[in-house]
């Protein structure tokens, strides 16, 4: 995989009316949250692109009045991060595609973020439906799975947990040390072959926003941890065996699902 390296640039500001003239799927806090910790404590964002085809993890901060939002890149892995200001143009439809152009101050084109309309995706687009983030002519793509109830990564990997109609919840980790190959995914998804799926968990806790999913597999016990409440944001995930902690990693960004 090709590392990638940005200029270092401000963080921004906020605003509330910005982000409800953002059109969806970059619009946030309707059915999922998304956050960050750069290490100056949690920072709602628009979405979670965790790149299938490069070693990195895109965030975009809700963009001020005057669209400027801070693209941050986090480092697969480690999660060492940069940022860049842009500039996050009007949407461009098409064909149930969406692009937003992503310019500078100057407004020099420097790439776009691509998505799918929420709409096309059947079985339920619970997740922002970011497919793709381009910068000049480098593309990364984006894990977006239907039916998502939690995509956070932590500075060892990343972890997915999705709905299905026949085995309950399902739990796939993807280790970032490991050189893992694309698979295809319906509407518009992407993905790439797991190193841990495991079927048939359980939402095993559910206290306010916060959510554990609990997956059992040859005598391990896997749990899913993520707070769709931004005031109290935060998750990661917990392996157990006979009764004791063999592994507990935070997420360094995720996003989660209101809808259990």
């Amino acid at each position: 995989m090709r590392a990638w390296t940005i200029g270092a640039a401000a963080v921004i500001g906020l605003s509330g009316a910005a982000i409800a003239q953002m059109p969806e799927p970059l619009t946030p806090g309707r059915q999922s949250i998304s956050m960050q910790n750069r290490g100056q404590g949690w920072q709602p964002v628009v979405f979670v692109c965790d790149s299938v085809n490069r070693d990195r993890v895109f965030t975009l901060s809700p963009p001020a009045r005057d669209r400027t939002a801070t693209l941050t890149a986090f480092a697969k892995p480690g999660l060492a991060t940069r940022t860049m200001e842009v500039r996050v143009g009007p949407s461009e439809a098409g064909m149930s595609q969406i692009w937003y152009p992503l310019t500078d101050a100057s407004g020099r084109a420097l790439g776009n973020v691509h998505a799918v309309n929420p709409g096309v995706v059947e079985p339920g687009a619970t997740t922002p439906t970011v497919t793709s983030i381009t910068l000049g002519d480098d593309t990364s793509g984006c894990r977006f799975a239907p039916q998502t109830r939690v995509l956070g990564v932590t500075p060892k990997r990343s972890i997915q947990v999705t709905r299905t109609e026949r085995n309950g919840y399902r739990y796939r980790s993807y280790n970032d040390d490991s050189n893992l190959p694309e698979v295809p995914q319906n509407w518009g998804g992407r993905d790439t072959r797991a190193s841990l799926s495991i079927d048939n968990g359980r939402l095993v806790a559910q206290r306010g926003g916060n959510r554990v999913y609990q997956f059992e597999n040859g005598g391990y016990v896997y749990r899913v941890l993520a707070s769709t409440d931004p005031a109290q944001a935060g998750g990661g995930v917990q392996v157990w065996h006979g009764g004791r902690l063999v592994l507990a990693e935070r997420f360094g960004a995720y996003t989660a699902t209101v809808q259990p």
